[in-house]
């Protein structure tokens, strides 16, 4: 009988550990990648899976099939995808954090010289 339980107990324990080192980090960066993709905003420059960097010109919903994004991978050469094509965001249109006052430059010279 403890065998039998032993065998339950070590089951238990591989299935939790598999779903915690190995499927949790998948699902945290695939919820990610959805959330940016839904996200995504006309002049944003994104990664396809295929490697190639657009930037996305247009964002069409119809009705009955999938959103397709309009990406311009060369000027004046666009291209359809799939918002399942689209890998990550590189960069968007939204403004750039101001930063802040930082340390002031240092006004002494400094001469390099060889001797």
């Amino acid at each position: 009988m403890a065998v039998m339980w032993s065998v339950i107990f070590y089951t238990v324990l591989a299935v939790v550990a598999f779903y915690f080192i190995l499927l949790q980090p998948v699902l945290k960066t695939q919820k990610a990648q959805r959330k940016a993709v839904q996200a995504l905003q006309i002049g944003d420059e994104v990664v396809t899976t295929g490697g190639l960097i657009a930037e996305v010109i247009d964002v069409v919903t119809p009705p009955d099939s999938p959103t397709e994004i309009i990406l311009e991978i060369a000027p004046g050469v666009r291209v359809r995808a799939l918002t399942d094509a689209i890998q990550k965001r590189l960069t968007t249109l939204e403004p750039a954090e101001v930063p802040g006052p930082g340390p002031e430059p240092a006004t002494g010279e400094v001469s390099h010289t060889r001797a």
